[in-house]
């Protein structure tokens, strides 16, 4: 899978486990590897114009990217749940976020199009009057679902996010 972000460097991934972040004009990528045993990631979308990504991996975990850091900022593990008596986690097969907003949509095999708020511990992101106040960490939290009839393998986030077409099978 592969994103391509509004003026940025376009990022995909490969069953290697690795998620790439491409600089076309010097021929060169730069690699960012989830750590751990966490196997390789099906899908990506970038979510601003300053490097940030998150990917979807095999193993049901979200991550959350920026492009300084070589290892994920947030992490949220078996995003949807569970199968098999709860010993098998289910993979995150699509995903899609919104450019420059906190919206991203995600889909696997539960019957369900989940919906996240993504921070990345960005002040300016928050819009919030008050200057003091402290800025939340990054992370991804759930919003809410939507029952769908299948698996979604492929999910598009429509122009200012009022909706959403999906690959469903």
């Amino acid at each position: 899978d592969g994103a391509l972000p509004p003026g940025g460097r376009p990022v995909s991934t490969a069953r290697d486990r690795t998620v790439r972040s491409w600089k076309l004009e010097e021929e060169s990528h730069l690699i960012y590897r989830p750590g751990g045993s966490a196997p390789s990631a099906d899908s990506v979308s970038c979510v601003d114009e300053r490097g940030r990504f998150v990917s979807g991996h095999d193993d049901g975990s979200l991550r959350l990217w920026t492009a300084d850091k070589r290892k994920p900022i947030a992490v949220v593990e078996r995003a949807h749940g569970t199968k098999g008596g709860g010993l098998l986690p289910r993979g995150i097969l699509a995903l899609d976020a919104l450019a420059n907003s906190d919206l991203m949509a995600t889909g696997s095999d539960d019957g369900y199009l989940r919906l996240w708020r993504v921070r990345t511990g960005d002040a300016a992101e928050e819009d919030d009057e008050d200057d003091d106040a402290p800025v939340p960490p990054a992370g991804i939290e759930p919003i809410g679902k939507v029952p769908v009839w299948g698996c979604v393998n492929s999910i598009r986030i429509g122009p200012g996010g009022r909706y959403a077409v999906l690959a469903v099978g």
